[in-house]
């Protein structure tokens, strides 16, 4: 390479995919792990490392694939897990115990020099603090009795809070805004809202409205990452401005009334500065009335 030659940049993130188990005493347990590692600047090539396991512990507990009611009565199973059950079978390698997963997890982290931590929706995954509905912070309390702590050194974003926020603009609402009622459908949420799935998201990419996300840990993991990679190309200077370290939940309605990228960010900014002056105004009360 000569002097003058442009130099390559890399950046090297980790998609997280969960899937789990549901409807039952014991929602949100993690019985299948993906995660793909790599360089979301590359071009030309797709050169990636990939993380594939079923929970053992999970897994094995034939009890969490049944449905329940608020009874406790059983009227149904998890079918996704049963194929994942089936698939664990005649792939026992890919079988391990959630200390071990989380261990390969966090040393690929580190031996990588991952910049960015993500998944599609990151507070149902990972989330930002304690929260119960994330699935890898319960299932890692429920089986080890350890708090689940965020990687250190290693920033965050959620790829449905940008997908929902740059990605469905303006230009994405006319092209919805075209379709016929039968393509509509395939964009849209039962009750007619416009959807802002990973899925719709490649609908979109790829003008295919009847592709069907797979909805097993790594395969979606992997599709996440290529969604990473094309907002990263769009976007890079945004999403490390606004979205890194700061994840909010999606409006649907803010996609129902058809708003613009723009105004979508300046709304999710004002409730950033709104909450900082209310956050201010409360200190400002405390002192006062630590002085009287």
């Amino acid at each position: 390479m000569s002097p003058s030659s442009k130099r390559a940049t890399h950046t090297i993130v980790c998609v997280v995919d969960t899937e789990t188990t549901f409807i039952n005493e014991t929602p949100r347990m993690v019985y299948h792990f993906g995660a793909t590692f790599g360089d979301i600047e590359q071009e030309n090539s797709f050169n990636v490392v990939k993380m594939d396991y079923y929970v053992k512990e999970v897994i094995e507990d034939l009890s969490l694939f049944l449905h329940q009611n608020k009874d406790g009565h059983n009227f149904g199973y998890n079918k996704s897990m049963a194929r994942a059950l089936k698939d664990a079978i005649n792939n026992p390698h890919k079988v391990k115990r959630w200390k071990d997963i989380i261990k390969e997890w966090q040393d690929y982290l580190h031996a990588m020099n991952v910049e960015y931590l993500t998944s599609y929706n990151f507070n149902f995954d990972i989330g930002t603090d304690s929260s119960e509905i994330a699935t890898i912070r319960k299932t890692h309390q429920q089986l080890t009795d350890k708090t689940f702590f965020l990687p250190r050194n290693v920033d965050y974003v959620c790829l449905m809070d940008i997908g929902a926020t740059l990605f469905m603009n303006r230009n994405y609402m006319t092209w919805l805004d075209s379709l016929s009622e039968d393509e509509k459908n395939q964009m849209t949420t039962e009750k007619g809202n416009p959807s802002y799935s990973a899925q719709s998201c490649m609908r979109f990419i790829n003008k295919d409205l009847w592709y069907i996300e797979q909805h097993t840990a790594l395969r979606d993991s992997l599709l996440e990452f290529q969604l990473f990679a094309h907002f990263w190309g769009k976007w890079k200077s945004i999403i490390k401005k606004e979205f890194v370290n700061n994840v909010k939940s999606p409006s649907w309605q803010y996609l129902k009334k058809g708003y613009s990228a723009t105004k979508k960010r300046q709304l999710r900014l004002g409730a950033k500065k709104k909450k900082k002056e209310k956050k201010i105004i409360q200190q400002e009360l405390q002192l006062t009335q630590g002085g009287k």
